[in-house]
C-alpha cells in the first residue's frame, strides 16, 4: 500500500513540474535538450545554444554525455561545424566517437516531438559531420 502511495506521490509531483515547465515557457517535449519543433521559438534557442556552444573558448560541452533529445535537435552538429578547424586531435577524437554514439541513439527512431523528415535530415547530417570531423583530424593529427 505504501509502494502505491510513494508512486502516486511522484506522480503529482511529476506533473506539477512538467506543468510548472509549461507556464514558465520551457518546453517539455525533449527533457534532455531544446524543444524540437521548427517554431520560431524553438529554433531561436537551438540558435542560440549553438552560437554558445561555439563561443565557448574552454569548449567544456566537448565530450560531456548527449542524451536523444540533445541528439535528434542537431545543435551538436552545427557546433561541431562551427569550430572544427579550432578542435585539438583530443577534441576531434571526442566528437567523431560523439557522431558514432548520435547515430546509435538516432537508429532509435525520432524524438518525441520530432518529425520523420528532420530526424533523418538530422541522421544523415550527423554522418556528413563525422566525415567532416575524421578528414580535419586525418589532416592535423595524422603525424601525432
Amino acid at each position: 500500500m505504501r509502494d502505491m502511495v510513494d508512486s502516486a506521490k511522484r506522480a503529482v509531483l511529476l506533473a506539477g513540474l512538467l506543468g510548472l515547465a509549461g507556464c514558465a515557457g520551457i518546453e517539455t517535449q525533449s527533457l534532455d535538450g531544446p524543444c524540437l519543433d521548427d517554431t520560431a521559438q524553438c529554433v531561436g534557442q537551438r540558435t542560440a545554444m549553438v552560437h554558445s556552444m561555439g563561443n565557448d573558448a574552454s569548449r567544456h560541452w566537448i565530450g560531456e554525455s548527449v542524451g536523444r533529445g540533445m541528439a535528434s535537435s542537431g545543435v551538436r552538429l552545427f557546433a561541431y561545424q562551427n569550430v572544427r578547424d579550432k578542435l585539438s586531435c583530443a577534441e576531434l577524437a571526442n566528437a567523431i566517437n560523439e557522431m558514432e554514439a548520435a547515430k546509435q541513439i538516432l537508429g532509435q527512431g525520432p524524438a518525441p516531438g520530432q518529425t520523420m523528415l528532420r530526424h533523418n535530415q538530422i541522421k544523415a547530417m550527423t554522418d556528413d559531420v563525422r566525415v567532416a570531423l575524421t578528414a580535419s583530424r586525418m589532416r592535423k593529427c595524422s603525424a601525432t
